[in-house]
């Protein structure tokens, strides 16, 4: 039998792997955005302690100074930026493997190291340099900290963790409540005292750094520039769409049958009374932080992404084994494990409606769209088409200084909403997240089609404004 340590250090190659072939993939969704960031630091435009408001989230910009000392130390270029994330993505399979040691036995360790490279939000999200894969580094080391009652780097690493992202915020505060719960059936009350005692550095830095944003932007949470956008609050009958909209992404690309797994375990774990130590940490791990997210995400506007919940992901790999390690009969492990890992590995391929969300970002199946996207650009340049002139939709509106971090400009004009006569042509595709259904129909009936590229389950198609 293959030991754990040994698919640990496979895990490696094949991340290290993933790495060097994707080292021409540009940023991509949200990365952009910080790819921006990271190139007004790289230019001297702004430095961490004073971002311009429309592109400042209220946190500190970890992610984008990472990026900045790497281009700095290094050069600005997308390989560097790869092999930059290399290190955190090494660090969450060293971590996932510590972690999983924690509960399961060797083979089933081995068995969730396959299952987390199988895992299509976390593939992709590495393939993309997404600033997630930091966030889950941080998160599955702090937890493992934590287990182990080594407080001090622990409580130096939560900062980082609730300074990282707003989501990053939500799970730092998780983490207290996870302890609070660890400690509860040996110290009772006494608990608290203990929670707040390893948690005084981290609300102190946290406070330090919220009341300097405010001295210097004048607001706390959300920019006078942001109201009224994802971040407005719902009304209550679309708090319950945007519950029923987050559940839909737990389950989405495969994962429903590692949910229906952990259940039929804690079904029958409740049926022989199992009070297992090992379970009830494993499940306050997983469900904890999983709570402080969905409750904090249902009442905002803000459209919920796969992305969000890797943390949830990877411990629920965690969960799914160890559920199968001790209430599965022996001759059907085999059965349900191969299952587990084909439906992972289909979510790569899951598809909806274009009306619904794909998850581009979270699934490999966005791989053709990098190489699509490059031959449209070409295919504009070379018959002379001004790109202002060309009306598009995130994520195509992204400039190519910080997708490709080139040196000139090149970026399709925003027409969200807009009026579409006003536009010569039309970049259609269905990578589009914020697409208006009757603008797209509009422009499929009436408008003449110019160009359409297709790879894979992805496709570009440019329309020509027949008016024009």
């Amino acid at each position: 039998m293959i030991k754990s340590n040994h698919i640990l250090y496979a895990s490696f190659i094949v991340l290290a792997f993933v790495t060097l072939f994707s080292g021409s993939v540009p940023f991509f969704w949200d990365g952009t955005f910080f790819s921006e960031s990271a190139c007004g630091m790289y230019t001297g435009s702004f430095g961490p302690f004073d971002f311009p408001e429309n592109i400042d989230n209220v946190t500190f910009p970890v992610y984008s100074t990472y990026l900045c000392l790497a281009w700095k130390l290094f050069s600005r270029s997308l390989l560097v930026s790869h092999i930059a994330m290399l290190p955190f993505l090494l660090g969450i399979s060293y971590e996932f493997y510590k972690l999983a040691k924690k509960f399961l036995d060797d083979r089933f360790v081995s068995l969730a190291l396959i299952l987390l490279l199988a895992e299509p939000t976390f593939m992709t999200q590495g393939l993309i340099m997404a600033y997630d894969i930091p966030l889950l580094y941080l998160f599955l080391l702090a937890l493992n900290l934590l287990l182990s009652e080594r407080y001090t780097l622990y409580s130096i690493i939560l900062p980082v963790i609730a300074l990282y992202s707003i989501r990053g915020l939500v799970l730092g505060l998780s983490l207290p409540a996870v302890h609070f719960f660890l400690l509860f059936p040996r110290h009772r009350y006494g608990a608290f005292r203990m929670v707040l005692r390893q948690h005084v550095l981290c609300i102190f830095v946290v406070a330090a750094w919220f009341m300097y944003h405010k001295s210097k932007t004048g607001w706390y949470l959300v920019s006078p520039l942001h109201e009224g956008t994802d971040e407005q609050l719902l009304p209550l009958s679309m708090m319950l769409k945007q519950a029923m909209f987050i559940s839909w992404k737990l389950i989405d690309f495969g994962r429903i049958a590692l949910w229906l797994l952990l259940l039929a375990g804690m079904y029958i774990a409740l049926r022989k009374n199992d009070e297992s130590e090992k379970l009830r940490k494993l499940l306050l791990i997983l469900f904890i932080p999983l709570a402080f997210t969905v409750l904090f995400m249902i009442p905002f506007s803000n459209p919920a992404g796969h992305r969000y919940f890797m943390f949830a992901f990877a411990i629920l790999l965690i969960g799914a084994c160890y559920m199968l390690q001790e209430y599965m009969p022996q001759n059907w492990q085999k059965i349900i494990a191969a299952t587990m890992l084909i439906a992972l590995l289909s979510g790569n391929c899951w598809m909806y409606p274009e009306r619904f969300g794909n998850g581009w970002d979270s699934s490999l199946k966005v791989i053709p769209y990098f190489s699509l996207k490059e031959q449209m650009d070409e295919y504009i340049s070379g018959n002379n088409i001004d790109p202002a002139s060309v009306g598009t939709q995130y994520p195509l509106i992204a400039d190519k200084r910080f997708t490709h971090l080139s040196d000139t400009s090149f970026a399709y004009t925003n027409v969200w909403r807009g009026p579409l006569n006003n536009y010569t042509y039309f970049l259609q595709s269905n990578v589009i997240n914020t697409d208006i259904p009757e603008q797209v129909e509009e422009v499929k009936k009436n408008w003449v089609l110019v160009k359409k590229l297709e790879s894979g389950q992805v496709y570009i198609s440019l329309y020509k404004n027949p008016g024009q």
